[in-house]
């Protein structure tokens, strides 16, 4: 199964997705994923060097960034992307699995000249800045082009001015907490996650994955196990799925930044 965005970083290691790295605090910001434009990307900054990364003062966990692959330089233990967007141009990183069969096939999709979908941490080594990618996946609909431009700017101003209030006013946005506040990275200001707009043209076993995790205990508490997961879909819907069915449903939502692997690859959390 495919790595999640998790919550371990290090600072040692020129890689963060690199085995031993330290625990940091596994907030609801630290979990969200904030779209941005490379030209935000580099705009990100750090009070230190132990510090969340934060963009016009707010917090952010992990980013999503669309553009086009110009170079990919493959290496022994990891592969670079350059990426450029309009705004400008960054590079994302993630590790090679060579005894992964499925891990292969999966990056093995990504090529030149195409674009694509960032998923993962801002990191920086010796003063090199980069994303630390836990999925890259090809852009099937240029229209999500265009669609990741708009989110990338409403977020901000979301984030500058306040959520929209029932009455068509703006919520201030010194009464917005960056750190509780989930609905600014999801571009809803309630509602349960499995009732986004943006979910309503998964496929249906998603979408039920996406509801059983919030409905679960233990969803605020690290995690949903894939065995619980797989239980209460079967017992919603009166038989037994296929496990290789829940399987590629989980993968697919990771891929497309909706859920996260947390403590281990058979915990999930909704991205929020």
């Amino acid at each position: 199964m495919s790595q999640g965005g998790g919550f371990y970083a290090t600072q040692s290691s020129p890689f963060g997705g690199s085995p031993g790295g330290g625990s940091i605090e596994k907030t609801e910001i630290s979990h969200s994923i904030r779209p941005l434009t490379i030209a935000q990307f580099w705009k990100a900054t750090q009070a230190h060097t132990d510090a969340e990364w934060t963009v016009d003062s707010v917090e952010i966990g992990q980013v999503t960034i669309v553009g086009q692959v110009v170079t990919i330089n493959k290496q022994t233990t990891n592969c670079q992307y350059s990426i450029e967007d309009g705004t400008g141009s960054m590079e994302a990183r993630h590790w090679v699995d060579s005894n992964n069969e499925e891990d292969s096939l999966k990056w093995g999709t990504i090529e030149e000249n195409t674009y694509v979908r960032v998923t993962g941490n801002v990191k920086a080594f010796n003063g090199r800045r980069y994303i630390n990618a836990n999925s890259i996946r090809p852009v099937q609909d240029p229209h999500e082009v265009y669609f990741h431009i708009l989110e990338c700017v409403y977020v901000t101003m979301m984030l500058k001015n306040g959520s929209p209030t029932a009455s068509g006013g703006a919520q201030p946005a010194q009464n917005v907490d960056s750190k509780t506040s989930m609905s600014a990275y999801t571009a809803q200001s309630s509602g349960r996650a499995d009732e986004n707009p943006e979910y309503t043209g998964l496929p249906a076993i998603q979408r039920q994955i996406l509801r059983v995790i919030l409905e679960q205990p233990e969803h605020d508490e690290g995690g949903v196990h894939v065995g619980t997961i797989a239980k209460a879909l079967n017992s919603r819907s009166g038989q037994n799925i296929a496990a290789n069915v829940i399987s590629d449903a989980l993968d697919q939502l990771m891929d497309a930044g909706h859920i996260y692997s947390t403590s281990d690859e058979q915990h999930f959390q909704v991205s929020q």
